[in-house]
């Protein structure tokens, strides 16, 4: 089945099957949440929601982590008491954002900035940022509300606020895997899609996405950019996916593989599974 006919057919299935995703919270037996400054905090936020895991740094397995909680509740006065105003041996605060551009680093300077800025849809309300991506040589640019990035700083303590997307592309151009891979990182409403070259990124982009049809139809779009026979190219994907899933059943109709990411290194020994919290493993 050649690319073309993927994208006739996924755009016009006539039921639009939706994505359903379960919160994550776990908390390990052995973590006692008063005794934190041995630990290591890290937080991401979107618009509306925020996630957060709290990770031993010797070990680097993670100890505590919950997703999908509602904004309103991170600047709330009883978590004063809670995780996330504990004492830490270092804290991260990172932001996911449909407005970003990456900007190789031969070419970008401090002097352009706002040159690549124009790229971006830049709001009233909004702060242009700028980030690393590690193994990827380029310089991400990005915006997110002044406001909440004001708040931010004076409830953790930092003036460093990333870009949340580099930790599972930092991860997965890490990890190495053989043969032609095509990342998927799947959330709720959002598509990510990676395509690493030579430790390199050589595609990465979002896409609104909050149906099988349309997670089909954006993945079959990208390979056929990228000219990737869809019988050549695995799929590799992170996120809130299972390996039974309808999602992931779908995917491997047109691909030659479709499966969850997994490297040795991931040494968590517990119910998570590193697919699911590789947003979080390369923040620091």
């Amino acid at each position: 089945m050649t690319i073309k006919t993927v994208k006739v057919y996924a755009k016009n299935f006539y039921f639009c099957l939706p994505m359903h995703f379960v919160p994550i919270n776990y908390s390990d037996p052995g973590f006692n949440p008063v005794h934190t400054a041995d630990f290591q905090l890290m937080v991401i936020l979107s618009q509306d929601t925020f996630s957060y895991a709290v990770r031993h740094p010797a070990t680097q397995r993670l100890v505590s982590v919950s997703t999908d909680n509602p904004l309103t509740e991170l600047f709330e006065l009883q978590n004063n008491l809670g995780l996330l105003t504990s004492s830490y041996q270092k804290v991260v605060v990172a932001v996911e954002t449909p407005s970003f551009c990456l900007v190789p680093n031969a070419i970008f300077t401090p002097d352009n900035l706002l040159d690549f800025a124009a790229f971006l849809s830049v709001k009233e309300a909004d702060v242009i940022l700028t980030d690393e991506i590690e193994n990827g040589q380029n310089k991400v640019i990005f915006t997110f509300d002044e406001g909440l990035v004001q708040k931010l700083a004076a409830h953790f303590n930092t003036t460093k606020i990333e870009f949340a997307p580099k930790s599972w592309i930092k991860t997965v151009i890490q990890a190495e895997l053989p043969g032609q891979n095509l990342y998927l990182m799947i959330e709720k409403d959002q598509l990510q899609v990676l395509y690493p070259e030579r430790k390199n990124v050589r595609f990465y982009n979002q896409f609104s996405c909050s149906s099988i049809d349309e997670l089909v139809y954006y993945t079959a779009l990208v390979a056929e950019q990228l000219k990737l026979k869809p019988q050549e190219t695995a799929l590799i994907i992170c996120g809130r996916a299972e390996a039974g899933d309808e999602q992931v059943l779908r995917l491997r109709q047109f691909f030659k593989e479709a499966s969850l990411f997994n490297t040795p290194a991931f040494k968590q020994r517990n119910n998570l599974q590193q697919h699911q919290v590789v947003n979080f493993l390369g923040l620091i």
